[in-house]
């Protein structure tokens, strides 16, 4: 298995506070073979922030959508590239304001490399994979920010208008049908044109995962916890209120894979939250959904390194 590693004054803030911007590296478990694929992975994350401003309760409901067009080109049993390009719908409903934007958003490319390659028959031994891989994030989409007039907040922007950098570890093991997963991605971000700087961004998680066949269909469900920080954003060298924080997440999926084509479905739940907001603004994030479609492509794309 390979798991890829692959938001204003008054309220508008709510995803500015953590890491939605490092969800298109959430891609769930796709198998390791030596076949490209193509595919679709649609999620979305849903915040919400509320503050006392003159008496008054003004609160904002920030649902983010994206659609990442994915592809793999492996180059070698051991090495791939894999790219993904966004398509983001953001919208912003609040007492005040009301907002989207919707667009191409910055394009990502990584290189993987399989650091330890174990075939074979997981129910006769512990089998171990291990991918590290770095990557780049290119400022294709628009940003515009302006300090005076906030309503609009960074990260509500299709991108950050900064070119940043990725790297990434991924490690499975399985023994019998009973297997684990275990991935870090760590983003550094550089400040734009404007002299916006998100803070530096990381996510992980832990999953078990069980596999199973039904004739040709194979079946993983999966189960865990999700991680992500992201750190305080900076504008001209100061430190940005409401924003960075950390989340954490119980997770569980579910992945099906005919054939060549593969989709994985995965829902996360907030366990703990703690975002850097003043003591008179509440942020809360909400639960997040994504479903994966994957086409495979090449002579071995219906082999998988942990045959059953």
């Amino acid at each position: 298995m390979q798991l890829l590693i692959i938001n204003a004054q008054n309220s508008a803030f709510a995803c500015d506070a953590c890491g939605c911007a490092l969800g298109g590296f959430n891609f769930g478990i796709i198998p390791q073979n030596e076949a490209h694929f193509v595919g679709l992975k649609y999620s979305r994350a849903h915040f919400y922030a509320d503050m006392m401003h003159g008496g008054e309760l003004e609160f904002s409901n920030d649902l983010y959508q994206r659609m990442d067009f994915m592809g793999r080109i492996a180059l070698k049993e051991r090495l791939q590239i894999n790219a993904i390009l966004p398509y983001m719908y953001n919208r912003m409903n609040g007492s005040h304001e009301k907002e989207q934007l919707s667009g191409l958003g910055d394009p990502m490319a990584m290189l993987n490399y399989k650091l330890i390659d174990q075939k074979g028959n997981p129910m006769d031994a512990w089998l171990h994979n291990l991918w590290i891989g770095g990557g780049i994030k290119a400022p294709l989409a628009h940003f515009e920010y302006a300090q005076s007039a906030q309503l609009i907040n960074p990260n509500f922007q299709l991108g950050s208008g900064s070119w940043d950098y990725l790297a990434l570890a991924n490690y499975t093991s399985m023994k019998n049908r009973w297997g684990i997963n275990l991935e870090a991605v760590y983003k550094v971000n550089t400040a734009n044109s404007q002299n916006y700087r998100f803070g530096n961004q990381y996510n992980t998680q832990a999953s078990v995962f069980y596999m199973t066949k039904k004739g040709n269909t194979q079946l993983i469900p999966v189960a865990g916890l999700y991680h992500e920080h992201g750190g305080q954003h900076t504008f001209e060298g100061f430190l940005q209120g409401n924003s960075g924080g950390r989340l954490t997440m119980a997770q569980i999926g579910l992945q099906v894979q005919t054939g060549t084509w593969m989709l994985h479905g995965n829902f996360q739940n907030p366990l703990v939250q703690d975002f850097n907001s003043d003591a008179h603004v509440t942020i809360e994030a909400k639960g997040r959904f994504s479903l994966t479609l994957v086409k495979f492509i090449g002579k071995k794309s219906g082999n998988n390194v942990f045959t059953l």
